[in-house]
């Protein structure tokens, strides 16, 4: 079965990029380690923006801090934070696009957050279109005034995220590398050091397992096999604590592989994860050889998808090494072959989304032109009213 899946599933044996450090050296933001950086954290007055920012503030590699929205008012934290004694500087910015550009100019490491206009059960489709256009302008203000900065998207569905700002990117911008554009799998990444360490009854401060596939937990395969320090070898145990990963009844998985409909609102353990994230990427580019994280980022290890979920390395403001997919049991093995058709479908949606805002601002310039939903979002529309149907009848 395995090598049957193996034929089918092709996993490339070279690394998964070339982002080495002597190739993109030229690429590099600056020749020398800083001593500390600056993050602009763009969608500052969600909830999830300001403990986020509570806890970086403690971080003595980070020297400034930026808050930052184009439409809604962020509510007076600076003065607050501004009080702990610690080195960072605390600033807000919100209004108007200009605020955004000031915010983002000279930031080492953006941080991109969603809005809170969606609640947990908002459809794919839907939480794409409310979140998309912000994304859009957000990617494009990067391309023009921070372009060599680190991206971090954290905006759900990050499978969907991370691919469109890449292609804004591509498109508005000379300085594209795809070690600089990657999607957080933090809060999928503490969930499954969690669940293993209780499972195993240690401490989960020093319990780690690999993640592979997408960032969303629908998307995401716990590699139980490879936890340290105690692997998971038992199929069934494996199985359960997946389950559990993608808050699934065990008796319904694997016919069951998630809900991509549904995000946890988890603002407090989301927030701890993305200030474990940043921080490790504040270690790479202030010098530290071990600054590793599993991030979204693109990668060659699959011929099916151009993302995935993978190990890599930060150094100077961007991903200079990024690893093998380990050896796989059979039944994580399976879980990522489902899981990198979804993010191929993901990755459609995000281009037929960027063809949308196109003719969206096409259409601000000429009113004549019908604007059309994108494909998937009249998909679901569709199967929307096939559900009140079968109700009715």
């Amino acid at each position: 079965m395995e090598l049957a899946l193996k034929h089918l599933f092709k996993i490339n044996s070279a690394p998964f990029s070339s982002f080495h450090t002597s190739s993109v050296h030229h690429y590099l933001t600056k020749a020398e380690f800083q001593k500390s950086i600056q993050i602009a954290i763009l969608g500052g007055h969600t909830r999830l923006g300001t403990y986020t920012s509570f806890l970086l503030k403690q971080n003595p590699l980070v020297s400034r801090l930026h808050l930052a929205e184009s439409t809604e008012q962020i509510p007076n934290v600076a003065i607050d934070l501004n009080t702990f004694d610690t080195k960072c500087q605390v600033e807000t910015y919100f209004g108007s696009e200009e605020c955004i550009s000031k915010a983002i100019k000279g930031a080492d490491v953006i941080l991109i957050l969603p809005t809170e206009e969606c609640n947990p059960a908002t459809p794919l489709g839907e939480r794409i279109m409310i979140q998309g256009k912000r994304l859009y302008n957000f990617a494009k203000q990067c391309t023009i005034y921070a372009p060599r900065a680190l991206i971090v998207v954290n905006v759900p569905p990050i499978s969907v995220s991370v691919p469109l700002v890449s292609e804004v990117f591509k498109q508005k911008s000379h300085f594209y590398h795809p070690g600089r554009i990657i999607g957080s799998a933090a809060y999928a990444q503490i969930k499954a050091n969690t669940l293993v360490s209780r499972f195993q009854g240690l401490d989960p401060a020093q319990s780690y397992v690999p993640i592979l596939g997408g960032p969303d937990l629908d998307l995401c395969v716990p590699l139980f096999s490879q936890g340290k320090p105690v692997e998971v070898f038992d199929r069934n145990d494996a199985r359960i604590l997946t389950a559990h990963f993608r808050d699934i009844d065990p008796h319904d998985f694997p016919k069951c592989l998630g809900n991509p409909n549904y995000v946890p609102e988890s603002t407090l353990s989301e927030s701890y994860a993305l200030n474990q994230l940043l921080g490790t990427i504040a270690l790479g580019i202030c010098g530290h050889s071990e600054a590793f994280a599993n991030v979204y980022v693109r990668c060659k290890a699959l011929d099916i998808c151009k993302y995935l979920v993978t190990m890599v390395r930060f150094s100077r403001g961007v991903v200079v090494d990024n690893f093998e997919v380990p050896k796989l049991t059979k039944l994580e093995l399976e879980l990522l072959e489902k899981a990198t058709m979804e993010i191929l479908e993901r990755e459609r949606m995000a281009m037929e989304f960027l063809a949308y805002v196109t003719k969206s601002n096409n259409k601000s310039k000429n009113s004549r032109v019908k604007l059309e939903l994108p494909p998937f979002k009249e998909k679901e529309i569709e199967k929307q009213e096939l559900l009140k149907e079968r109700l009715i009848r």
